[in-house]
């Protein structure tokens, strides 16, 4: 796909791939969300906001602000889970038996080209929080060590960090960001971030956008201001950027922005040495 990526290309492949994994022309639903019992509906347009509005049911009346809680799911993804559940239903093991790995692997590949990683790199988990476990508490850190995080992370960082750091012999650290979210610029939050890493920090663990606040941090440029504090470390003493991009997920940014990144994959910019985000 290469660096004209974006998420809305992403979705549209990875639903392509999986209708066609999973039968979904049996169903009777169509892809706008209108039933296949009348007149043949217009195609899906993204540009039209009448067309993305009608991908899902809900209701008009009220204004529809629970995206973060429980999310309506648009007339593809329901497409689909109709197709899961019909399959499951009918015959659960034959199903899964012939769908299970195959999926899994597709999925895998368009994740990996979507964040232009390889597939050995991409890692499924049951969740965001689960993953945020497996890689903060996998994180090797010796006695003395710091583990940098901030006041604006979700507790699943803070626990995890935490409990890893309490065996370790380390310590886990918080700062805070910005004050006013109304007013927090990317200069001051990159210049905090930077303030606060010391010589024992190892880790920097961020969270892409607050949900509590709607500020999404400049993840390039905190990479950037870690790289320099790096370049005059030993390997070893060097500190990882790692990023919680969870809500970073859902937005709209071309995938080059929000992929995760080493200094040995040029291909991928943000900069962090580890990302966790849902599916």
């Amino acid at each position: 796909m290469g660096g004209t990526s974006n998420r809305r290309v992403f979705l549209r492949r990875s639903l392509a791939v999986g209708a066609g994994a999973l039968g979904v022309s049996a169903c009777t639903r169509s892809a706008t969300g209108i039933d296949d019992q009348g007149a043949t509906p217009a195609p899906f347009d993204p540009r039209d906001w009448a067309s993305v509005r009608a991908q899902f049911d809900l209701a008009r009346d009220p204004l529809q602000f629970s995206a973060f809680v429980l999310a309506a799911h648009p007339a593809p993804v329901r497409t689909m889970i109709e197709a899961h559940r019909r399959g499951l239903d009918t015959d659960g093991v034959a199903y899964l038996h012939a769908h299970e790995k195959q999926g899994e692997e597709q999925v895998r590949a368009a994740a990996a080209e979507y964040l232009g990683t390889s597939q050995e790199e991409i890692a499924f988990t049951g969740s965001t929080t689960a993953g945020l476990g497996l890689l903060y508490g996998g994180l090797r850190l010796r006695p003395g060590d710091e583990v940098l995080t901030t006041e604006h992370d979700f507790y699943s960082t803070h626990e995890a960090l935490r409990l890893n750091a309490e065996g370790a012999g380390a310590a886990v650290r918080k700062v805070r960001l910005y004050g006013d979210p109304l007013v927090a610029s990317a200069d001051q939050i990159v210049a905090r971030a930077r303030a606060a890493v010391r010589p024992r920090t190892r880790v920097v663990a961020v969270t892409w956008v607050h949900s509590s606040t709607g500020v999404m941090l400049p993840v390039r440029a905190i990479a950037d201001a870690l790289a320099q504090i790096n370049a005059g470390r030993d390997e070893p003493d060097r500190a990882l950027l790692c990023v919680d991009a969870f809500t970073a997920s859902a937005s709209t940014l071309p995938a080059p922005s929000i992929s995760a990144a080493t200094s040995s994959s040029p291909a991928r910019t943000s900069g962090c040495s580890a990302r966790a985000a849902p599916g």
